[in-house]
C-alpha cells in the first residue's frame, strides 16, 4: 500500500520576496551597461580617435568581467540549492533553521530520487559557471 503524498502549502510573503530579488536582480543588470559606460566616459577628459579606441577595449574588459560575476550570482544560488536538497535528502530541502520553506506548494520527494534531482541541479549549474568562465578567459586572452 502506498503512503498518502505529502504536500508542503506554500507560503506568500516568501513568494514576494522570491518575486521581489528577482525584478531587482533584473533591474540591476539593466543598469549596468550605462554604469560602466557614465564611470569610463569620465574617467578620461580629452577625447581623442586613440582614446575612444582605448575606452572600446576597456569597455569590453570591464563588460565581460560584470557580467560573467553577475552570472554566476544565480548559478551559484542554485548549486548551492541543489547541495541542500541533496544533504537533506529532501525535495524542498530542509534549511539550517529545521524549517522546511517554499515559496509554491509542491509535492514533497523524499530519499534517491530527491538526491539525485540535486546532484543534476549542481551539475547543471557547475557546467553554466564553467562556461561563463571559459567564456571570460577566452576573450581576455583574445
Amino acid at each position: 500500500m502506498r503512503k498518502p503524498v505529502e504536500i508542503i502549502q506554500g507560503e506568500k510573503s516568501l513568494r514576494l520576496n522570491i518575486y521581489l530579488v528577482i525584478a531587482s536582480y533584473l533591474l540591476l543588470l539593466q543598469f549596468i551597461e550605462p554604469m560602466i559606460d557614465f564611470v569610463l566616459l569620465h574617467s578620461f577628459e580629452q577625447k581623442s580617435i586613440a582614446v575612444v579606441d582605448y575606452l572600446d577595449h576597456l569597455k569590453r574588459i570591464v563588460s565581460i568581467i560584470v557580467y560573467t560575476l553577475m552570472g554566476c550570482v544565480p548559478a551559484l544560488f542554485f548549486a548551492w540549492y541543489g547541495y541542500r536538497i541533496v544533504a537533506s535528502s529532501k525535495l524542498p530541502p530542509v534549511l539550517l533553521s529545521g524549517k522546511t520553506r517554499f515559496p509554491f506548494t509542491v509535492i514533497v520527494i523524499k530519499g534517491k530520487a530527491a538526491k539525485m534531482f540535486g546532484v543534476l541541479i549542481i551539475i547543471v549549474s557547475l557546467v553554466l559557471i564553467f562556461q561563463l568562465l571559459l567564456n571570460l578567459v577566452s576573450t581576455l586572452m583574445g
